[in-house]
């Protein structure tokens, strides 16, 4: 019986895993266009790649 019981404090309330997203500010039209500049993504992702290769070489260098 203490079983059931521990197990009855674990589970939410129904509804209660929902999160309300009402009051979340929704991005401006600058930024939006900004997600969806194929040119501004293609740099962005050229830029993030050279970082993690940067770290990879880093860490690969005999000067430890």
């Amino acid at each position: 019986m203490s079983e059931r019981v521990h197990e009855q404090q674990l589970t939410a309330p129904a509804g209660s895993t929902v999160a309300d997203l009402s009051k979340a500010p929704l991005p401006t039209p600058a930024t939006l266009r900004k997600r969806m500049s194929l040119p501004l993504q293609v740099v962005r992702f050229f830029v993030f790649n050279a970082r993690i290769m940067r770290m990879v070489l880093k860490g690969h260098s005999q000067d430890h």
